[in-house]
């Protein structure tokens, strides 16, 4: 799955802080669980989203917990942030439910 994927200058700068290469976001991307809410696409990888296999547990991790934040109204994937919590997912999951670009 190659998707082509914009950065906004506020990810290029989170993504260096938080030590994210290009290889990882794309692993969140392909592994991790897509929401949908507070306007935004929220994709979270937990750790049963990581392949259990060594090399993969090995070199990914690390990850378990990253969450990418990404814009959902354009014609083409921009990500907006990226962090890392462990327990995000139910912090996500209580969003509001809006959509930002009713057209």
């Amino acid at each position: 799955m190659s998707m082509t994927l914009l950065y906004t200058g506020h990810a290029i700068n989170r993504q260096a802080q938080r030590n994210l290469s290009c290889d990882d976001i794309e692993f969140v991307l392909q592994h991790g669980r897509r929401m949908r809410c507070a306007g935004a696409i929220h994709v979270f990888l937990g750790q049963r989203d990581i392949p259990q296999d060594k090399v993969s547990a090995t070199r990914f991790g690390r990850l378990e917990g990253t969450t990418l934040v990404m814009d959902d109204c354009q014609e083409q994937a921009v990500l907006i942030t990226a962090y890392r919590n462990r327990n995000g997912l139910k912090q996500i999951r209580a969003k509001t439910k809006y959509e930002r670009c009713r057209g």
